[in-house]
């Protein structure tokens, strides 16, 4: 079936990419099998969990629902992208920590949706975080100690800050 075959030039993790594979091959088994991004996870395979997620252009977006005929010219990050640049290392500081999650499956789609909420509000309140976890699914439950460690890491910059200024 080579036939079948499209090329993709895509933004990957800030990097140029090119792939040859069918249109319809999920953008997730894309990063897991052709550039083994392992971080990106499968869960239920529906769009439900939240595990699988990446930004796409910027927006959270559910990877095993994106086929991959949609990439052309797209700008994919993907957690190990966001843990990797240089230019998250802000929004980084302000990400849970590994020890914060339990079993760590939903850490990454977790992660990328906060990463999603903070580029564009870096000090979000405890709704604002809630709502941006409300797409990802945790077997363990731990939505409040994220919640949690977000909002004192916030609180810590914020006094930080304040002294900083005071000092100035």
């Amino acid at each position: 079936m080579p036939g079948n075959l499209i090329k993709l030039r895509f933004t990957l993790n800030e990097r140029s990419a090119i792939l040859q594979c069918h249109p319809g091959t999920r953008l997730l088994d894309i990063l897991r099998d052709d550039f083994g991004l392992k971080g990106t996870r499968e869960g239920c395979a529906r769009g439900e969990c939240g595990a699988c997620l990446v930004l796409m252009n910027g927006v959270p977006v559910n990877s095993c629902l994106i086929p991959a005929f949609t990439l052309s010219d797209a700008e994919i990050l993907t957690i190990e992208g966001i843990h990797s640049l240089k230019s998250l290392a802000d929004i980084r500081k302000f990400l849970p920590e590994k020890d914060t999650f339990r079993c760590g499956f939903c850490s990454s789609g977790i992660q990328v949706s906060l990463t999603a909420m903070m580029l564009v509000n870096p000090d979000p309140n405890q709704e604002e975080i809630r709502q941006a976890l409300s797409g990802n699914l945790c077997a363990c439950g731990n939505y409040g100690g994220v919640v949690a460690e977000i909002i004192e890491r916030n609180s810590r910059k914020r006094k930080y800050a304040r002294k900083r200024s005071e000092r100035s």
